[in-house]
């Protein structure tokens, strides 16, 4: 059975063994006897259990569902007093009661446990538990590294995040990321803002507390007194509609409803906002700010700027969704408890249309697309709100399954929603478009759509394992595979019956990191809860199996046609932005692999760290330290050389005999971090980044002393390589190329066209010629590659370059380019398929032609090409459910 790491496990959803069980979905359910299931990996509890009580228990629910898990504890192995209780929700008879895990105190990541109960008897009879508990943790909960040093680093080691526009950083404390080792103690921030294309940020970021180093880090964005009146709206199909608003003191009416169920009992209301092209960066995170402006008209009738803006289409449709989730499952809002629903509309993003929409924590944010308001589409407003929903019930993470699974409810209950709206069929094909009317009548709907629950798609054909920096893990491109199942079920059972269920199932079954099994498992008992017939059981079942989500589905499709080198790695540039995104650094017959992985965990060492090892050899060798993360390796023909991070410093350190020696010191200086460093031919380059944001460019030559290639004051330095003598970084913003020539000490520099959102975003050389990446785009980001010898960078030109490569990573060598491509994701992202990698010769590369061919044949996803002498390859491939760095000898050419 295949190992997968702790991070990896933790983002996709499932949990993990420290025997190392890979991707295991929650036990079958049972009908009838009682489950404490036995093939539950070690270090976790079961995922689901039932019938483990014979008889009622004294109490409330809380305490009943206490005095179960205290019961059991042989069968949970986590002690009761580690549980706090969270919530307890109720339906009926039913309730669920949710429990967070703790370890000595601080908050265990995604540990949350749902006991299920039922009235009997004068008490509650637990009927189920369902969620993921940690059993093996030891980690210490005193930090070594202080929470403003844990800042400090994360801005410097991750370079997107020193990037972006309108930052702002929450602290949350500690948690603990459970591992194979124990745990690991972390500080946890929040950072918002906007990206430098465009698209809004709300990065969780986890800071190792005894290393200082990234564990883990995603963007967690899923890419709203006076007196009721009623008004008039104009919407921007120009159809006018009857709005619940307010009447001021003034005379003027607002775009502020108080009629709802929740106003009398809890003061809650639904208020839209027209941020007028503000910045989407000054309104994303926390509360609506007072320059932010309610909609407003001087009389009931709202048209103009309110209908141009998305006012209208925004307040009515989140009043439907109020309605649809009080009437349907009588929930009380987004949050459950009658809170205020608050939409902002009219962001912009530099000055242009913000093609966008999403939940960030608090409200609903809208911007434009093709002037199109995105608040008109009743699917879209459902969508985001039920982000928020979700948000407050099951709580799933952002990332790989359990985002899916976040996703797919959100376009579950949006299409819900606009099918009862518009009085559309359940077995209308359209019926599953997502987003279909954003283009106000301009396209036929399929055309329009941004997915559709109907296209049909099979876990085990279809689903891809993505790298967590392209769509967070695959949160968009998987999630209509379980979104289809649901609402496979819908078109089967009673439309109310069936939203039920998947309401109960996030309200009382799925916890945080819940997968695509557990989605099955959860729908099953909360139909079980509500007493649904057998046939409607066959429905359900038939529903998930037509789309192959069944236990140890993960494993029942995918091949590749390399050798695997790198099995079930966490790739170290999906963490650390500034890393370089190769899957293996190659030098001869030696290979270096940066990861995070249970390879190094195993054997006591840090939670990141590289694998040497010989394409001609079966023989590896990890370079790990324990309380240390090693990453950012860079080989010559003597050494391997990489970034050290620990508690006290950041510092480069090398391991001689091609990696294979003890590893020591080269330059840890305690006034500043050094990271970045490149090797070749004995010389070292590396950058240093002061306590005042001066981040400069060092050489050291092999027998040399060590020079500043940046004296000037104020240096911002990224993306360095280094090969025969040369020395390349980006410069500036990232809009700067410079390029050192260390025989004549001169540095060329070359400005990159464009504006605002283009930047340097990777540099390569071969023997005569310096290539490099330019990325740049509003919202959704292009590739442009260039190329220049290395004695007049003036000469660049522009290589022949598929334009239907919206972003993609490269390799180069005297001989051949490889890329790979991938789509750009957004909180309504949609889906083409896995990205490949394609191969040129370098030659007709600059010649112009654009004869390119397929490097593997998998099944997968292929990312992160890496070339080395001839046609040696390597990359990350995703077809065997995991992410591998696989390698061939020679190009597969043609995969007809």
């Amino acid at each position: 059975m295949r190992r997968t790491s702790v991070l990896r496990m933790l983002a996709t959803g499932v949990v993990a063994a420290a025997t190392g069980a890979a991707l295991m979905g929650a036990p079958a359910w049972a009908d009838d006897a009682a489950t404490a299931p036995a093939t539950e990996p070690a270090g976790v509890a079961p995922a689901m259990t039932q019938g483990l009580d014979e008889g009622p228990r004294e109490g409330t629910p809380a305490e009943a569902a206490r005095a179960h898990l205290k019961a059991h504890e042989d069968t949970y192995k986590v002690p009761v007093s580690d549980l706090r209780t969270v919530k307890t929700t109720k339906d009926g008879t039913q309730s669920s009661v949710r429990f967070q895990q703790r370890h000595d105190g601080v908050p265990v990541f995604g540990a949350e446990y749902a006991v299920q109960t039922q009235a009997a008897d004068g008490g509650q009879q637990v009927t189920s538990a369902t969620g993921t508990l940690y059993t093996g943790l030891t980690v210490s909960t005193a930090p070594t590294v202080s929470e403003a040093t844990a800042k400090q680093r994360m801005f410097t080691l991750d370079r997107g995040l020193s990037g972006v526009r309108g930052a702002k950083t929450e602290g949350h404390g500690l948690s603990v990321l459970p591992d194979a080792r124990g745990g690991r103690l972390a500080w946890h921030f929040t950072v918002t803002g906007g990206q430098a294309n465009g698209s809004p940020l709300r990065q969780e970021v986890y800071v190792d507390a005894r290393v200082g180093g990234i564990a883990l880090s995603y963007n967690n964005i899923d890419a709203a007194d006076a007196s009721p009146a009623e008004g008039t709206g104009v919407r921007v199909d120009g159809s006018e509609a009857k709005l619940d608003v307010n009447k001021e003191t003034d005379g003027s009416y607002t775009l502020v409803d108080s009629t709802r169920a929740m106003y009398p009992r809890t003061g809650g209301q639904i208020r839209t906002y027209d941020a007028r092209r503000k910045d989407y960066t000054l309104v994303a995170g926390g509360p609506v700010t007072e320059d932010v402006p309610l909609g407003t008209s001087a009389s009931d009738r709202f048209d103009g700027a309110n209908t141009t803006s998305g006012a209208v289409d925004a307040h009515l449709n989140a009043q439907k969704v109020y309605a649809f989730y009080q009437d349907q499952v009588g929930r009380d809002g987004i949050d459950g408890k009658g809170g205020t629903i608050y939409s902002v509309v009219n962001v912009a993003s530099g000055g242009k249309d913000y093609a966008n929409a999403f939940w960030d924590g608090s409200k609903m944010v809208y911007g434009h697309m093709d002037g199109v308001p995105l608040s008109v589409g009743l699917d879209v407003v459902g969508h985001e709100m039920t982000h928020g929903v979700t948000e407050h019930s099951a709580g799933l993470v952002y990332l790989n399954q359990s985002g899916a699974l976040n996703e797919a409810i959100s376009d579950y209950f949006g299409n819900a929603m606009e099918t009862a709206d518009k009085g559309i069929a359940m077995s209308d094909p359209t019926s599953g478009l997502i987003g279909e009317y954003l283009c106000n009548g301009t396209k036929p709907l399929e055309e329009c759509a941004l997915r559709d629950l109907n296209d049909g798609r099979n876990a085990q054909r279809d689903y891809v394992p993505m790298t967590l920096d392209f769509d967070n893990g695959g949160v968009h491109s998987n999630s209509t595979i379980v979104g289809g199942a649901l609402w496979d079920m819908r078109k089967n059972l009673d439309s109310k019956l069936a939203d039920q269920i998947v309401y109960r199932s996030a309200q009382n079954y799925l916890t945080p990191l819940s997968g695509f099994t557990d989605m099955r498992d959860a729908v099953t008992l909360a139909a079980k809860s509500l007493h649904v017939s057998r046939a409607e059981l066959a429905a359900i079942d038939k529903a998930f199996d037509t789309h192959g989500i069944e236990k140890g589905w993960e494993h029942k499709g995918g091949t590749h046609d390399g050798t695997t080198i790198g099995a079930d790695v966490l790739p170290a540039y999906e963490v650390y932005s500034g890393v370089d995104e190769q899957a293996a650094q190659i030098n001869g017959n030696v290979y270096a692999i940066s990861h995070g992985d249970a390879v190094a965990w195993d054997q006591g060492g840090a939670a990141f760290g590289i694998t040497v090892g010989r394409f001609d050899k079966n023989a590896k060798h990890e370079l790990a330290q324990k309380d240390a993360y090693l990453l950012d390796p860079s080989l010559d023909d003597d050494r391997v050389v990489f970034t050290r991070i620990a508690a006290g410093s950041i510092g480069v350190y090398e391991a001689g005999a091609k990696g294979q020696g003890a590893i020591r010191k080269l330059v840890d200086r305690p006034d500043a971090d050094e990271t970045e460093p490149v090797t070749d031919d004995g010389a070292l380059a590396w950058i240093s980044t002061t306590a005042d944001g001066e981040q400069d460019v060092m050489l050291r030559e092999a027998h040399g002393e060590t020079v500043n290639l940046t004296p000037e004051a104020g240096t911002r330095a990224a993306r360095l390589a280094m090969k025969n003598g040369h020395v390349a970084w980006a410069g500036g913003d990232g809009d700067t190329l410079y390029l050192f020539d260390a025989a004549t000490g001169a540095t060329q520099t070359k400005r990159i066209p464009g504006w605002l959102f283009n930047y340097v975003s990777d540099i390569q050389f071969t023997s005569d010629r310096v290539f490099w990446r330019e990325t740049g785009g509003f919202l959704i980001p292009s590739t442009t590659f260039r190329s220049a010898p290395l004695d007049d960078l003036s000469k660049a030109v522009e290589p022949a370059f598929p334009t239907s490569a919206t972003l993609a990573q490269f390799s180069v060598n005297d001989h051949y380019f490889a890329y790979s491509t991938y789509d750009f994701w957004g909180a309504l992202g949609s889906w083409s398929g896995p990205g490949k990698v394609y191969v040129s010769t370098t030659a007709d590369l600059l010649a112009g032609l654009d004869n390119y061919r397929r490097v593997s044949c998998s099944s997968g996803a292929q990312l992160a090409p890496s070339l080395g002498d001839g046609q040696r390859v390597a990359w990350l491939d995703t077809s065997a459910a995991a992410t591998d760095v696989v390698t061939r000898r020679t190009f597969a050419g043609t995969c007809e």
